[in-house]
This record gives structure tokens, sequence and C-alpha cells, in this order.
């Protein structure tokens, strides 16, 4: 779990470019002048900003738990999480978005493959098998 925490702020820091304000409002409009793949790129963003946005709360949180250094935190966040139900929270949240936005950047691709986003890496299907698998993981070992 350690693992996939660090995996995705490395990612998120890799994508900063893709941040946005998450308080001011978005408005998404599709000009009529776009083509086809420049429509892919602006909805490939978009859920790459949710990912990224979701991401950076679930680090906040964990680096909120106390005033020691981050990964102090993070140990104290996986390690308590059995017992902590505003951990699992939080935590399910996140692998949630992170399996709606890598099944919705996939079907992006399969239904898009002559476009390519440029900078950026489609989802596999391994990929978002994987974070299927974590979501039902978690779910298993702490909703039953």
């Amino acid at each position: 779990m350690k693992k996939l925490v660090v995996f995705i702020v490395f990612l998120t820091a890799c994508s900063a470019n893709l941040i946005t304000n998450s308080d001011d409002p978005v408005e998404t409009t599709i000009n009529e002048n776009l083509t086809v793949c420049e429509v892919l790129e602006a909805e490939y963003i978009e859920f790459s900003n949710e990912l990224f946005n979701t991401s950076f709360e679930l680090n906040r949180f964990i680096d909120d738990i106390s005033p020691n250094n981050v990964d102090s935190d993070r140990d104290k966040f996986f390690k308590d999480m059995e017992k902590n139900w505003d951990y699992q929270e939080v935590y399910k949240n996140y692998l949630e978005v992170r399996l709606d936005v890598y099944s919705n950047i996939n079907k992006l691709y399969d239904d898009n493959s002559d476009c390519i986003v440029s900078g950026d890496q489609e989802i596999s299907t391994e990929q978002v098998k994987e974070a299927e698998k974590d979501l039902s993981d978690f779910i298993s070992k702490y909703e039953n």
C-alpha cells in the first residue's frame, strides 16, 4: 500500500501541469471547432485532474495527521487503517476515484485509438484490473 501512495505522489508530481484550482468553478464547453482528438485530450485532462485532486486530498489528509513529517504520518495512516474509520473512508474514496478515472481513461483510448495525447500515457487494461483488485481487496478487508 505504501508503494501505491508513493507511486501516486510521484505520478501527481509529474502531472503538475494538469492542476486546476479546485475552488474555482470549472466550466466544460466543447467548441465545435475542436477535432475529435482535441476533445479526447480535454476529457483526458479532466479525468487526470480528478485523480490529481483526490491524490492531493489524500496526501494532505495524511500530512495533517500530526505535526511529524509526512513519512511518519504515512506510516501511522496505514498502520492504523484497520482501527480508524476516517482513514478507511478517505482511502476508500481515493481507491474509488482511481478506479473510475483509470476505467474512463482506458475507455477513452480504446474508443479513440487513432488519437495520441501528447506527453501522457494511456491506462492499460491491466492497470484498470489492478485498481479494481486494490478496491476489492480493501472492501473485503475493511467492510466485512
